[in-house]
């Protein structure tokens, strides 16, 4: 048995690429929700919140897709050598 086992990295990336899709749509929703709260304290309240929600939301976006890319780099990395060392085992 193997010391060490990779595997579904692609499907980790593929399920990032969700999550930031989702976030990033987030701010449509945002956008439609304007005025919908009633009293203009309360929507007042709300585009506030949306707005330093935006701010943090974008960190994390930005966090999400720095670690998709290295999570892309290190599946590719793997796969590169998992190839040669099969294909040095082949040779002998």
């Amino acid at each position: 048995m193997p010391d060490l086992v990779v595997r579904d990295l692609d499907g980790l990336v593929s399920d990032l690429n969700e999550l930031i899709s989702q976030f990033e749509g987030a701010l449509d929703f945002q956008n439609d929700e304007k005025g919908q709260w009633g009293q203009l304290n309360a929507n007042l309240s709300m585009g506030d919140f949306a707005d330093n929600w935006t701010v943090h939301r974008n960190k994390m976006v930005d966090a999400m897709k720095k670690f998709r890319d290295k999570v892309k780099q290190l599946d590719e990395a793997w796969t590169d050598a998992e190839k040669q060392l099969t294909g040095s085992m082949e040779q002998k």
